[in-house]
């Protein structure tokens, strides 16, 4: 039938010019790491995780607008992007456009920690601009071009997205995504780049893996940086990667020893190899026979050091499978260890939290199969199931001849109680359902059964739509856990081995003879991929092309999905007898059209003309088209920044190391911004960049002007408006991958779908088969809306549809914490594996999209201080407003006597809206000090005593102001209508403050606000912690009293003193005047005796003289006359 498809293939009409030549593209993108000493050589792997200094760098630019007292630092690695051509004149295509405006952008996309209590929950996006850069050589001035970036890391995120988007100039290049995680499991000894966990000892060869069983790859959804994968026959090796296989080692690891067996735990026979491998973000588990054994790898986001050896737990214990739990819950990851022989019917859970690995044992009581009395039971299947926080049985019991298997649940009340609780779910047929020729069949007890056996092997749980598979030779399919349907298009004769899903409504299943099978969930259609028809087509086309995906004799090794989609891990052996080992994307929507295309009826119509053909439409419309979509980031919380390369003065656009180097400084700076963005106090501007640059960009003409003269240093310029964050994306014609819900949140949206034109039969009969379908997964807690819309001029239907939370399934939480997993299903009636849409990417199954709901407070928001309201509303209602003697504009001072009102503010971190809290709340003092550096919190006991009013100590710090509101002990506050009154009593720490100057007492409150169970407008638990700075505190009776004496006394005893001095001044003087006159007499006459003792005569005769005339001159006076007073 090959061929047939071939030709139906070739009848169909071909696309546009321009959509063939896009189809067919020359070139693709590639990307590899390199470190700075050696850009634009070979690769590196991604293993070193601390920064780089920058500061020699950045401390010699004058003349570009960076801060040269920051301490810029740098990623380890960049990104070497490349095109791979596929032609002989590669180096031409690769040259022209770059002259042609070629430019890639780059995104980086950082998946969220798993420990949201140690990071931040956040989805965060990086786009980047590729910096050409050449190597010199001989030949050609520009031989060997790559674009460059740098290769960023976000505190936390081990797992980093790459896409390469095309700039649609010069060479028509598809978009490329590519998974570039590090590798915490690699450590560089004596210059040379080892593994830790085991050692690389040989290429692979043909025995490892013709004629072997290929094996699942399991690891946590979305969060393991590392994968491994065992099954290597008769060796304990496993292969590991780090780019989700894209990159493959093989590996022999350093364990210790392999068990045997013994009476208490049987072993049917030995071997080295490695059954079992989960991989978790920070650790690897691994199972050889009943052994199980766990290596931590070297994170610097890890509170726990990695391991230096394989560390082996559950000693002594019979392990017989291991079982993964691939999503995550409460900040850690899990895993199943199921134990045989005599331990027969416990399991242990294994939790790992920042690389701490822990197991527990349940039952807690006794084993299940003390539970119910049997002869013997096995304990087939755990399914730890994270969105209802339970565990999910499959057992098989035998009791004399009699066997059954049951599905059961099983609650363990882990925290403090040691009772456990079983329940019997299902009891599973023992043979195969009678199907009767059709599609299914609904187990109701009622229906007849064939003689063949119901062979179970496992159980399989999608936490998002609680759709649960029981899968062996058969597969059963179930909603409830308690009603089931049979698929019956699964062969019984065919046994499957293992599942893997993107839990996005896709699963596929392998079976013991290497078939892959597919499922669409919410139908009852089960399609094989392999063997079948439309694989057969597809192998045709792909040697008619001589493509190297696709080899007659190779191996499948596993079946995965990744971020890309269905991946396909297969050993090739060409024809000179060379085996490699590839990844490839498994192209299921081509498999099913070319399938599709081969089940394709035709009528024949006689004309006059001649004859004609018609084929009958299977798709039960035409057109289909997602309208009115919201804003993505809204429900999809995720935030995005802007930065592209500096811009380099030269004329062939070529950058160089140091330009390279600037970008990636300015790259970590922007990244530092956005970690370090949490203030209490809002900012005036709701933007972490809005800081940064905002002096500089005054002089931004004269950085032009240098750039542009080439006088700026390096040849550079910094656009400093591109360094940005981005709120307002492009609407997508697409749903989202999932979507997030707060309270009361409604996400709605259109859906267009037109009538086949092919359909024999009236318009109006056309349009009543179409019809959609909403399949909820929690009808309590989401409710939809349908509303249909006839639009008879373009014979076409309008589906309006929105989605509402229903306000029932969530209390409250922190932004992104313990979010609760549920999911929609829209689809078009019967269009299930029927519509296909092709793309310049390949086949897009159209007409079921599943639509994963996370219920909660979203990612991205946040409560702040929002000190600008504050300040005006208490400016305007106390009518003043006193500030600090030294005032800080990142923290104002409040006066201890007038009411404080504060205001908060909501700020989404995602959309970069910032509106009011009008919700109602709580304000707690849990801290303070007199300055900063002496800041203390308080106990929980002081916290109680100085913020309850129930507290009779006189403890209290503040009262409200307002109508009084309470829950439990303490106040609710009001936006608005509340404040504080500050109190400051006896037994409080702010009580009695001792100025430590002449300025009045102040202190540094420490407050938390909060909206626990006070506000229910919301699903988010809002906190802030914030200092609030208050002065003009009041001193104590005592203290004041002893102030007011101790100033009275010295005001009297300075006023005492003033009047004593004036009353003795006059005499003091006088008498200072008296023995200062003497005192003079007393050195003029021992002058004139010491003077005139050693003079000659004539000095004694004018001394004699000079006597008479003295005593002439006092006879004188006293015989003179006194003068008359007038009158």
């Amino acid at each position: 039938m090959a061929p047939l498809s071939v030709l139906l293939l070739l009848l169909l009409p071909p696309p546009p010019v321009r959509l063939w030549a896009q189809l067919e593209d020359r070139c693709k993108w590639n990307v590899v790491l390199n470190k700075y000493q050696s850009l634009g050589q070979g690769s590196e792997k991604f293993f070193e995780q601390l920064p780089v200094s920058l500061y020699e760098l950045f401390k010699n630019l004058n003349d570009l607008p960076v801060d040269r007292s920051e301490t810029y630092m740098g990623f380890p690695y960049y990104l070497k992007i490349t095109l791979n051509c596929y032609l002989k004149d590669k180096g031409t295509i690769i040259r022209g456009s770059h002259l042609t405006g070629t430019n890639p952008k780059v995104r980086i996309s950082f998946y969220t920690p798993v420990n949201f209590r140690s990071w931040k929950s956040e989805r965060l996006q990086l786009d980047m601009e590729g910096a050409p850069l050449k190597r010199s050589c001989l030949a050609e001035e520009t031989c060997d071009l790559n674009w460059f970036t740098p290769m960023p890391m976000k505190n936390g995120s081990l797992v980093m997205e790459v896409e390469i988007i095309s700039n649609h100039l010069g060479e028509l290049v598809e978009n490329a995504r590519f998974l570039i995680n590090i590798n915490g499991f690699m450590k560089r000894e004596k210059g040379k780049l080892i593994f830790t966990l085991g050692t690389q000892t040989r290429g692979i060869t043909h025995r490892d893996f013709i004629n072997t069983e290929s094996k699942p790859v399991w690891a946590t959804m979305g969060q393991a940086p590392v994968l491994i994968l065992g099954g290597i026959p008769d060796e304990k090796m496993i292969l590991i990667s780090d780019s989700s296989f894209d990159e493959i080692t093989l590996v022999e690891l350093n364990i210790d020893s392999c068990w045997l067996g013994s009476l208490q735990c049987p072993q049917e026979q030995f071997t080295a190899s490695i059954f079992d491998a989960i991989c978790t973000e920070s650790t690897l588990f691994i199972r050889q026979n009943q052994l199980i054994y766990y290596f931590t790898g070297e994170y610097v986001s890890l509170k726990a050091p990695g391991s230096s050896n394989w560390v082996r737990v559950l000693h002594n214990r019979c392990i017989k499978r291991l079982c993964p739990v691939e999503t995550p819950l409460n900040g850690s990851e899990y895993v199943l260890a199921l134990t045989g022989g005599n331990e027969e019917g416990f399991f242990f859970l294994g939790t790992i939290t920042d690389g701490i690995v822990t197991f527990k044992m349940f039952p807690l009581e006794k084993s299940l199969c003390q539970y119910f009395k049997v002869d013997s039971c096995k304990l087939l299947w755990v399914v730890y199931n994270t969105a209802r926080n339970n565990f999910m049985l499959l057992m098989e019991f035998t009791q004399g001849k009699v066997r059954d298997a049951w599905l059961m649940e099983y609650i363990a009340y882990i925290d403090n109680s040691v009772v456990d609780t079983v329940f019997k779910l299902y009891d599973i047929p023992p043979f195969v359902p009678n199907d009767g020729g059709l599609d299914f069949v609904m187990l109701l007890g009622m229906e007849t059964y064939t003689d063949y056996p119901l062979i179970i092997k496992g159980l399989w749980i999608n936490p998002f739509s609680n759709m649960m598979f029981i899968w062996g030779n058969a597969i059963l399919q179930s909603y409830d856990y308690k009603n089931f349907i049979y698929l019956a298009e699964f062969p019984k004769e065919s046994t499957i081995k293992y599942l893997a899903s993107n839990y996005q409504g896709e699963v596929a299943c392998v079976t013991e003879t290497e078939e892959i099978w597919f499922i669409v969930e919410g139908s009852i259609k089960v399609y094989k991929l392999y063997p079948s028809e439309g694989w057969d087509t597809l192998f045709a086309l792909s040697q008619m092309e001589a493509s190297s995906l696709y080899l007659r004799n190779e191996t499948s090794v596993s079946v995965f999905y990744d971020v890309m989609g269905l991946q396909q891990l297969v050993y090739q052996v060409d024809k000179q007898g060379n085996g490699k080992l590839l990844k490839r994307l498994l192209p299921v929507n081509q498999i099913l059209v070319y399938q599709q295309l081969s089940m394709t009826t035709h009528d024949e119509t006689e004309t006059s003309k001649g004859s004609i053909l018609s084929y009958s439409a299977v798709c039960p419309f035409q057109l289909m088209q997602l309208r009115d979509l919201p804003t993505p980031q809204i429900f999809t919380r995720q935030e995005r920044y802007h930065a592209d390369a500096p811009f380099v003065s030269s004329i062939s656009g070529f950058h160089n190391k140091f330009s390279l180097a600037i970008y990636q400084g300015l790259i970590y700076y922007l990244l530092w911004l956005h970690s370090k963005y949490n203030k209490p106090y809002a900012d005036p501007v709701h933007d972490p960049t809005w800081s940064w640059w905002k002096e500089e960009k005054t002089d931004k003409n004269f950085f032009v002007y240098l750039a542009s003269n080439f006088q700026s240093t390096y040849g550079l310029y910094i656009n400093m408006d591109s360094y940005v964050k981005s709120y307002k994306q492009e609407k997508s014609d697409r749903l989202p991958q999932y979507i997030y819900l707060d309270k009361g949140d409604i996400y709605s949206f259109s859906v267009y779908l037109t009538s086949p034109q092919s359909m024999q039969v009236s318009s109006m009969t056309s349009r009543g088969n179409l019809r959609l379908a909403v399949v909820v997964a929690d009808p309590m807690c989401v409710a939809t809306d349908v509303e249909k819309h006839n639009l008879i001029n373009h014979n076409a239907i309008l589906f309006k549809v929105s989605i509402q939370d229903k306000k029932a399934c969530f209390d409250q939480g922190i932004s992104g914490h313990n979010l609760m997993k549920t999911s929609v299903l829209i689809k078009v009636v019967d269009s299930a594996g029927k519509c296909f849409l092709k793309t310049r990417s390949g086949y897009e199954m159209l007409g079921n999209n599943m639509i994963p709901i996370l219920i909660g407070c979203p990612l991205g928001k946040r409560l702040a201080f929002d000190i600008t309201a504050t300040l005006k509303y208490n400016k305007e209602e106390n009518k003043r407003y006193f500030d600090c003697v030294h005032p800080d504009p990142e923290m104002p001072c409040f006066l201890f006597t007038d009411p404080f009102v504060p205001f908060f503010l909501i700020q989404d971190m995602v959309t970069g809206e910032s509106g009011s809290f009008n919700g109602s709340y709580i304000l707690k003092v849990i801290g303070g000090g007199i300055s900063l550096d002496n800041i203390t919190d308080y106990s929980e006991a002081d916290i109680y005593r100085y913020n309850s009013p129930e507290d009779k100590s006189e403890s209290h710090i503040w009262t409200i102001l307002g109508e009084e509101r309470k829950i439990g002990s303490y106040f609710i506050l009001q936006h608005n209508t509340s404040g504080v009154q500050w109190l400051c009593l006896q037994n409080s720490p702010c009580h009695d403050i001792i100025p430590s100057h002449i300025y009045s007492p102040e202190f540094f409150f420490k407050i938390m606000v909060s909206n626990r169970d006070v506000d229910k407008s919301t699903y988010c638990d809002y906190q802030v912690i914030f200092l609030l700075h208050v002065h003009g505190l009041p001193l104590s009776n005592n203290r004041a009293l002893w102030y007011l004496w101790l100033t009275l006394y010295v005001i009297l005893g300075l006023l005492f003193f003033y009047i004593l001095c004036c009353f003795l001044f006059v005499h003091v003087k006088r008498f200072w005047n008296k023995i200062k006159a003497k005192f003079t007499d007393i050195m003029t006459t021992e002058s004139f005796y010491s003077y005139s003792s050693s003079s000659s005569m004539p000095s004694m005769v004018s001394s004699k003289f000079s006597q008479v005339q003295s005593n002439d001159g006092e006879r004188a006076s006293v015989l003179k006359p006194r003068e008359k007073k007038k009158t």
